[in-house]
């Protein structure tokens, strides 16, 4: 009988490294794995589509409908026949006009930066069916029950990330300005290489934290693994940034990312999972 070691050793050699660009393949994998391999997956992943779409069609209509009145508030639309109080109006409608604007790109921008704390339990949820589908272990109590006790503490864990996000990207945002064409140059490339690793790791760490990973060793096994995190998150990043589309694009990015983790993740040979230095 051959040991495991001897086991794990063959799988190693069978197995070629993960580098930049399989990583990038993951995204694409996922995409095949919940939208035409597994489509009974919808039951974890139409939620999150549903809510944000109805608060991207409910923050459409407020921008729109309240504007005017926002005007008013502070300059009251002309009402008289002469030709000045026509100018007055038209001006009126142009910065009520204006201002929709300004209100829609604002609720779109900040349901954008919320859309994964929206999602967040239910991908964990969909992230757990992925692993067990792919695995073919149990893994406890890892459905909609899970979904609904653990919510809290999953919000929470998705604004925690979103914030240290914010926290280095606003003082690049700020550099840019600040430093003109060599801010701009950095921020345009570093910007680039950190939102693609943090979304690699964004999209890996509902497979660490099932398995108690500290934030530690999950910040390891990013840097470690710096390469294939860096191009999985590229490949996220290509559909993640289209507004609509990235809605639809987050179930494969949450498959891809259990894949991924799948795929890399160190074991003692038993199928047991060994948590990253």
């Amino acid at each position: 009988m051959v040991s495991p070691k001897l086991q794990q050793a063959a799988k190693a050699v069978a197995t070629p490294a993960i580098g930049y660009w399989r990583g990038f393949t993951y995204p694409f994998k996922g995409l095949r794995f919940v939208y035409v391999e597994h489509p009974g997956l919808v039951r974890y992943w139409i939620f999150p589509i549903l809510i944000t779409l109805v608060a991207f069609c409910g923050a459409t209509w407020a921008s729109w409908h309240y504007a005017d009145a926002l005007v008013d508030t502070f300059w009251a639309a002309p009402t008289g026949d002469g030709w000045l109080d026509g100018v007055l109006r038209f001006f009126h409608s142009a910065v009520a006009f204006l201002l929709s604007i300004a209100l829609w790109a604002l609720s779109t921008m900040v349901l954008v930066l919320l859309t994964s704390v929206i999602a967040a339990p239910f991908n964990g949820a969909l992230s757990a069916a992925v692993e067990r589908i792919a695995t073919g272990r149990e893994l406890g109590d890892a459905g909609i029950l899970a979904l609904v006790r653990d919510v809290w503490r999953t919000v929470m864990l998705e604004l925690t990330k979103l914030l240290l996000f914010l926290a280095v990207m606003l003082p690049l945002f700020v550099l840019q300005w600040a430093v003109p064409g060599v801010g701009s140059v950095l921020y345009t490339v570093f910007s680039f290489v950190f939102t693609a690793w943090f979304w690699g790791i964004d999209y890996v760490d509902w497979s660490a934290e099932r398995r108690g990973w500290t934030p530690s060793q999950r910040l390891a096994n990013a840097r470690k693994r710096f390469l294939p995190m860096f191009g999985f998150g590229s490949g996220v990043w290509l559909f993640l940034f289209v507004p609509l589309l990235n809605l639809f694009f987050m179930p494969a990015a949450v498959a891809g990312g259990t894949l991924l983790f799948l795929d890399m993740e160190p074991t003692d040979g038993t199928g047991e999972s060994i948590p990253s230095p």
